[in-house]
């Protein structure tokens, strides 16, 4: 079933809307998985059925308790399999397909999973809103890659929705308009007509540079989740990747990928965007997803536990093949080095002189590696910005990792829908940090890049140019608005709008401030997207 949902996909899109469903396959293929249910059904005498959802549950839960917002996401996919492997166990397997329609329709559910999603009949159904995800879960991927205009985490949506209900689905802004009158109806119709005309003006600027009007450049890249998203970079005209995540290489894996195994994956990627920049962040996950293969103890709070580099230094074996892997594969391109969660000085000395050991290594072994690779960290704790000064004496470069510097520096979960309220990217505290750290690089001579959530979002570029920002790394489709922003803002505009609110220190008059300086140089902009 998953396979030949890929092969409708590939027809359809292309291979990385397919590849989604590589992960599929892997659970279902999963011999630990498997292995761990007949236990269960041996030593307990329990149903297949009742194996099988008490172990995936647990698969479940551990992955849900994540500290990566993007892993804990990935819970949804193995959700997905389970509830296609339970509905063949209950011989409803036939019986699990997502509604067939005659006419066009907006389909409300309290969830799509990825396969619900792919199989939606396009010809008719013409947008969708769940209660559950966020714009970077699978089922928000694929919608936006079917073109199919969609609101996810729209809580207690269905409940106030029947059958027949007239809605109006707005996935720039996030909102469902429901029972709208006629001149809401005729206000949409003729937004819908300017979007289409923006859209194809923005892919006309697509190969320009993204140069302010006083000639300041900024770098534009991308952040990609495996080789399957290299060819949607291509297409997107991004300068390099500023993000590539290496997690889905050990991902429900029984052991961890050897080094030939991670070096061919890395060359595979360098050779495919030759003279284009790769920054590669080395693994960030805790230590609750491998015991089967380290056997590590679960934490009670993974947020503030071993995690990223923190595991990787206690447990060097976890490091030590994934950087000779990187060392090696940089010599077939532009290679950099990232590591999350440095947090003192301390670290970053321990990474580096476990890099200098690893050459020593590969120099006894004779194999090919890049002496002079460029070595960054991920600005995202706090602690890190307020030394960036003694890290950029260190470092070659600096990433701010926006969505969990802003996560621990008010120490709001924003998947916690009791205080999401409270993440705000403009808070005072916020700014100041990145404004020490881009600071820090500039008094250094080493550059600073953000690749977090704000870098692809319009609403920020003006202030992240202004504190000092070179590049901004974010998903491919996220680029033609923010390279137009760039295009109309002047740098002189963009720093005077960061001195100003410094000064006031208020979030709310930060964003109106933002709103409409952008309103004013590029109002098609502000129209079509949230937050304005």
């Amino acid at each position: 079933e998953i396979k030949d949902l890929q092969s409708t996909l590939r027809d359809s899109l292309d291979e990385r809307e397919a590849a989604i469903f590589d992960a599929h396959l892997l659970i279902v293929d999963d011999r630990m998985l498997s292995t761990e249910v007949i236990s269960l059904i041996q030593k307990k005498l329990l149903s297949a059925r009742t194996a099988f959802k008490q172990t995936i549950e647990r698969y479940i839960s551990a992955m849900s308790s994540m500290p990566d917002q993007y892993l804990r996401e990935r819970a949804a996919d193995i959700q997905d399999v389970a509830n296609r492997i339970l509905a063949h166990l209950d011989g409803l397997a036939d019986k699990k397909k997502v509604a067939s329609f005659s006419e066009p329709v907006i389909v409300i559910a309290r969830d799509l999973t990825p396969s619900d999603t792919a199989t939606l009949d396009r010809s008719h159904v013409i947008g969708f809103a769940i209660e559950t995800g966020s714009p970077t879960s699978h089922t928000a991927i694929l919608a936006r890659s079917m073109k199919i205009p969609a609101v996810v985490g729209m809580r207690r949506i269905f409940e106030r929705l029947t059958d027949g209900d007239k809605v109006i689905i707005d996935g720039y802004l996030g909102m469902v308009i429901i029972h709208p009158n006629p001149e809401t109806i005729e206000f949409y119709t003729e937004k819908l007509c300017r979007q289409e005309r923006l859209l194809s003006e923005l892919e006309k600027e697509n190969r320009m540079l993204a140069e302010t009007t006083d000639g300041y450049v900024i770098q534009l890249m991308a952040n990609v989740e495996g080789i399957d998203g290299i060819e949607e970079i291509r297409k997107s005209c991004a300068e390099g990747i500023g993000l590539f995540r290496t997690e889905y290489l050990f991902m429900n894996k029984p052991v961890l990928p050897d080094e030939e195994t991670q070096f061919q994956v890395y060359k595979t990627l360098a050779e495919s965007m030759p003279g284009q920049p790769i920054i590669i962040r080395t693994l960030d996950v805790g230590g609750d997803k491998f015991d089967a293969a380290i056997s590590l103890p679960k934490e009670p709070n993974p947020f503030l536990g071993m995690r990223a580099i923190r595991l990787g230094l206690s447990r060097p074996e976890l490091l030590k093949n994934q950087l000779r892997a990187l060392l090696r594969a940089g010599v077939y391109g532009d290679i950099k080095i990232l590591f999350p969660m440095v947090s003192s000085v301390e670290e970053l000395d321990g990474l580096l002189n476990l890099l200098e050991q690893l050459k020593d290594e590969l120099r006894e072994r004779d194999l090919s590696f890049n002496d002079d690779m460029d070595i960054g960290i991920m600005i995202e704790i706090p602690s890190a910005a307020l030394i960036a000064d003694q890290l950029a004496k260190k470092a070659d470069f600096f990433s701010i990792g926006s969505n969990d510097l802003v996560q621990y520096t008010l120490a709001v979960d924003r998947s916690n829908e009791k205080v999401a309220k409270l993440y705000n990217p403009m808070h005072p505290a916020v700014i100041e940090l990145i404004a020490a750290a881009a600071g820090a690089a500039r008094e250094n001579q080493i550059w600073i890049s953000c690749c977090g959530e704000l870098a692809g979002d319009p609403l920020f570029t003006p202030l992240l140019v202004g504190l000092g920002v070179q590049e901004l790394s974010m998903s491919p489709g996220a680029l033609p608005p923010v390279r137009r922003i760039i295009r109309r803002l002047s740098m002189r505009e963009a720093e005077s709008l960061v001195k100003d609110v410094r000064r006031e220190a208020n979030s709310a008059y930060t964003a109106s401030r933002c709103k409409e300086l952008i309103a004013r140089i590029a109002p098609s902009i502000a129209k079509m997207n949230k937050g304005f």
